[in-house]
């Protein structure tokens, strides 16, 4: 921004001061002269003020310096900036957590003493083995539908014994047809694994002792320890998978800023910043207050996905801030929001510097229209790009 002047007089003195005693109306009018009577609008646009409109903006600022007052920046240091055409965008910041996501409990199938567990952080993919009861391995294998019965000659066909051929071949152990009839070469395949484990050469699976997942897990926590004695459906794991996310919700009132694949800027603890997109968005929900006497709020949940994953490498778990922007209008002409001078209860103004020395300053009227992030929208005769208006220096 250029400096220009730092004070000026709007109204010019018409002659010198009587050097000798001024009466009571002289020093009067001298210091009515003198009085600064600013009337700027200062400070960024908060949320709040998005949903001011012009006019109840201007009749706010009316009422706070006077009706009678005139405007002017008499008395205040100025400088100038230049009106640019751009988007005006409102930013909104929401708390989250940074985590491994899909987090969820992991049971046991079998029960039995619990003889190994995956440390902490293990990353486990299909036909690596979960756990152990009973020295006997649980093994992971690909798809998305769950074990729900046992795999052995004779049952009907299903998508499941698709999804178990299926494995058996990227295992390099099935050769025939993958398809939804469990054969002999079903068994035979079968049988191949089980020795590759290390276990009886059955020819059949128990439910219990595979779990299906559509990709890798990650174990996030034990649950359980090595020695204990569990039933089926007791909890050995909470597992995760191997991306990481941000948690958050938002406000109902926000709920605009939430739509799926919209960008994001996602705040790290070390201060650095990564981009990120919104990946989904739950139902409304409610969420309790900081104690039990607070009322309940409407939230929104939204997960956020990190478009570097890299960038959070170092964090398993985190307090973030998510930054989210909204544009309200494009290819607007805008100027800092304390560019504006409030002329009466509905209207508003732009001052522009001037060569002239009885007048330094023009008045520009001007139609408001969004604000955002520090700027407003304004329109009006005489307001073009580059146009150099005067602001108050911070």
């Amino acid at each position: 921004m250029n400096d220009i002047p730092s004070s000026y007089e709007s109204d010019a003195l018409d002659a010198e001061p009587d050097p000798g005693r001024e009466d009571e109306t002289q020093r009067a009018a001298s210091h009515e002269r003198r009085r600064p009577r600013r009337r700027t609008v200062l400070g960024a646009v908060s949320a709040t003020a998005l949903l001011l409109l012009a006019g109840g903006l201007a009749a706010l600022l009316w009422q706070q310096n006077g009706a009678s007052a005139t405007p002017t920046r008499e008395g205040t240091a100025v400088s100038e900036t230049a009106v640019t055409k751009g988007s005006v965008v409102v930013e909104t910041n929401a708390a989250g957590t940074l985590q491994y996501s899909a987090q969820r409990a992991l049971a046991s199938g079998p029960s039995g003493v619990v003889t190994s567990l995956l440390p902490v952080g293990t990353s486990v993919s299909a036909g690596s083995a979960l756990y152990t009861v009973n020295t006997s391995p649980v093994v992971l294998l690909s798809g998305p539908i769950p074990a729900w019965r046992t795999f052995e000659s004779g049952m009907s066909p299903g998508d499941d014994v698709r999804q178990l051929e299926a494995n058996l071949a990227a295992f390099g152990l099935f050769s025939g047809d993958v398809d939804t009839e469990f054969t002999a070469l079903t068994a035979r395949a079968i049988r191949s694994w089980q020795k590759s484990l290390g276990v009886e050469q059955t020819g059949t699976i128990e439910r219990s002792m595979i779990v299906f997942s559509t990709a890798d897990i990650r174990i996030a926590e034990h649950k359980s320890v090595v020695g204990a004695t569990v039933g089926e459906g007791a909890e050995l794991y909470v597992i995760s998978s191997n991306e990481k996310s941000v948690s958050l919700h938002l406000k109902l009132s926000d709920q605009q800023l939430a739509t799926p694949e919209a960008p994001v800027t996602i705040m790290l603890p070390t201060g650095a910043e990564t981009p990120g997109v919104v990946a989904t968005v739950g139902a409304p929900t409610e969420q309790a207050g900081p104690d039990p006497s607070a009322p309940k709020s409407v939230v929104l949940p939204v997960m956020i996905r990190l478009a570097d994953p890299a960038a959070a490498a170092e964090f398993d778990r985190a307090s973030v801030t998510v930054r989210f922007s909204s544009t309200l209008s494009a290819d607007a002409l805008t100027v800092p929001v304390e560019a504006l001078l409030a002329i009466d209860d509905t209207s508003f103004a732009v001052e522009v510097a001037t060569d002239d020395p009885e007048k330094p300053m023009e008045r520009i009227p001007v139609t408001t229209g969004a604000f955002g992030s520090g700027r407003v929208e304004i329109s009006g005769a005489g307001i073009s790009e580059g146009l150099q208006v005067v602001v108050p220096t911070r």
